[in-house]
């Protein structure tokens, strides 16, 4: 996954593309590696307001229930984690 990711920005950076610094490093803030715990990821967003603005989009439209055929309790846990999330984001600590 990293691999696949550092080709990205390689090719992000490119005149062709012409991503600006600031893009890329949001996309590493986004990128989450499996061996970093959730939330701490999460925290780690925050720090970044581009990838915190997009995370936070990403997660309230995760959170939107009305968007699944079926709710199931796996999605109502899903629901509680991305809520445990924007509360991060969206804290002042």
């Amino acid at each position: 996954m990293l691999l696949i990711f550092l080709i990205l920005v390689k090719q992000l950076r490119v005149a062709e593309f012409g991503f600006g610094e600031n893009i890329i490093t949001a996309l590493r803030f986004l990128t989450h590696d499996d061996a970093v715990p959730y939330m701490d990821y999460v925290r780690e967003i925050k720090k970044n307001p581009i990838a915190k603005a997009v995370k936070l989009a990403d997660l309230r439209h995760n959170s939107d229930l009305t968007r699944l055929d079926v709710i199931d309790e796996k999605a109502k846990q899903r629901v509680e984690k991305y809520e445990q999330a924007i509360g991060i984001l969206t804290s002042e600590i």
